[in-house]
């Protein structure tokens, strides 16, 4: 086990060297020698470049790729690929054969993706300086970096217990192999390891929860490109709050945070984001988000591209977000371009449930109100399809308007019940549409405004193509399940799930 750790720490430490020169590597305009292109190299075949640097710009949407200059060179035939399927590359930006009369180009990148750079240097004929016999290709990514590939077939929860990993100060991935099967037995708890848990963004693996299956952190994770199928699972929540060992450092009166000179005491911030992107879950049997009876705040958590198929029938209130009991809040919660929906009835639980009451749950209670940033909370519910979650109670309980904004935009919601519960703090509502079965939602909801007096939905019953209690199935197109709107009016505005409309 100590020599397996050897080489991780190894692999780590190589990483960040690698890192480091692509950061401190040359990102010239051009060839900056003032005897031009030739340097003074005559009657040679060029070579070309042996390595390259790629800098990605902070907003993550742009990189700079550049190399060395090479004496005697009159250019550099490029082609820039998005590699993400290998078998069907795409080319970038139209940089295919593209001759670059100089050492650097910039290109358009996206978030979690695999690139391929074919580059080959152009001689100068004046010089009677030839071509580079061949294209030299590199792999570039805008992956964070992986420390270990868990083998498919492995129980995920058996693999980390035999893992030794010191906590690290920034993140790292652990990938599941393209198309891998995997199981998650009991409770895996990264603890203070900041990690990505990654699957394939092509050919997602399936991971498949049984019992208490479940992720704990205390320093936040990003899950992306995995398949879940939690039939067999029974934890309270897909991600939780760790239980054990926590750190003082992170309790609220060790932050610093305050209230009007007084500290507030004894609440585990979760400081970094759960980030939950392009994911499947089938039968997901209580809540996403979990406080796991800890008195804990999270500050970020974000479902983006995700398909959640619930199956929740639970009479105890364990809806979508629980930090029922001791949980406090989420500080910022992001939901946007995903569908959301329940196959079975609950008229029992919330979306979102919070301890105690309304007021103990404003931000200035949990975060203190030294600063306006302090004192607030955001909601941004975005181009999403809700069904069914939930049918019967209050959307949203035990969850405070105070300091929030909140907007819900282009999103669609059929038979949820008692969505005015949410209709408080700083509200700006746009394009949504509201169905439901029971008129008195209809009514109640559908007088809901924001704070400048826009209505927060039109109701219109969308008529779906597919069946709403349908389970997911992984080996169909978007499992088998479809939202599609057949009403005019719900098209017309691209209101849900970008998925259903882009047909």
């Amino acid at each position: 086990m100590r020599t397996n750790r050897k080489i991780r720490r190894g692999k780590i430490r190589a990483l960040l060297w690698t890192l480091g020169v692509m950061i401190c590597s040359s990102c010239a305009d051009g060839y900056d020698s003032p005897n031009g292109f030739d340097l003074g190299v005559k009657n040679t075949q060029m070579e070309s470049p042996d390595s390259v640097s790629f800098i990605v710009s902070a907003d993550g949407k742009s990189a700079v790729v550049s190399w060395d200059v090479v004496p005697g060179a009159d250019g550099h035939v490029v082609t820039f690929q998005n590699v993400d399927d290998p078998a069907n590359p795409v080319v970038i930006d139209g940089i295919e054969d593209k001759v670059i009369d100089g050492s650097r180009f910039t290109v358009s990148v996206a978030e979690d993706s695999k690139y391929k750079l074919s580059i080959r240097t152009l001689g100068n004929k004046k010089l009677n300086n030839t071509d580079a016999a061949e294209a030299k290709t590199y792999d570039l990514t805008t992956l964070i970096p992986k420390i270990a590939t868990i083998p498919s077939g492995s129980d995920i929860y058996e693999w980390w217990q035999a893992q030794e990993l010191d906590t690290l100060a920034y993140e790292v991935a652990i990938e599941l192999e393209p198309g891998g099967e995997y199981t998650l037995s009991d409770q895996v708890d990264f603890a203070g390891h900041l990690f990505t848990f990654r699957g394939d963004k092509v050919n997602r693996p399936v991971v498949r929860i049984t019992g208490n299956g479940s992720f704990a952190t205390y320093n936040g994770l990003k899950v992306k490109f995995i398949n879940f199928d939690m039939t067999e699972a029974t934890a309270g929540g897909f991600v939780c709050m760790s239980k054990d060992n926590l750190p003082d450092n992170i309790l609220s009166q060790n932050l610093g945070f305050m209230r009007s000179g007084a500290a507030i005491n004894g609440i585990y911030n979760v400081l970094n984001p759960i980030y939950i992107s392009q994911c499947w879950f089938k039968n997901l049997p209580h809540a996403m988000l979990y406080c796991n009876d800890v008195a804990c705040a999270y500050w970020n958590f974000t479902v983006s591209d995700c398909i959640v198929q619930m199956n929740n029938t639970t009479k105890s209130n364990i809806g979508f977000i629980n930090l029922y009991n001791t949980g406090r809040q989420v500080k910022n919660i992001v939901i946007e371009n995903s569908t959301i929906y329940n196959i079975v009835d609950n008229d029992q639980a919330c979306f979102a449930r919070y301890a105690v009451s309304d007021s103990n749950t404003q931000p200035e209670k949990v975060f203190g109100n030294t600063t306006a940033a302090m004192n607030s909370t955001s909601w941004k519910i975005s181009k999403t399809t809700f069904s069914k979650t939930y049918t019967g109670w209050r959307w949203v309980n035990n969850v405070s308007g105070t300091g929030r904004t909140m907007t819900i935009d282009h999103s669609l919601f059929y038979d949820v019940s008692q969505l005015y519960r949410v209709n408080s703090g700083t509200r700006t509502y746009r394009f949504n549409v509201l169905w439901s079965p029971r008129e008195d939602d209809i009514t109640r909801n559908s007088s809901m405004g924001d704070s400048g007096g826009a209505t927060f939905a039109a109701i219109y019953d969308p008529k779906f193509q597919g069946d709403v209690t349908q389970e997911l199935d992984f080996s169909k197109p978007n499992g088998g399940v479809d939202f599609t709107p057949t009403e005019p009016q719900v098209i017309a505005n691209g209101v849900g799930d970008p998925r259903w409309l882009a047909k």
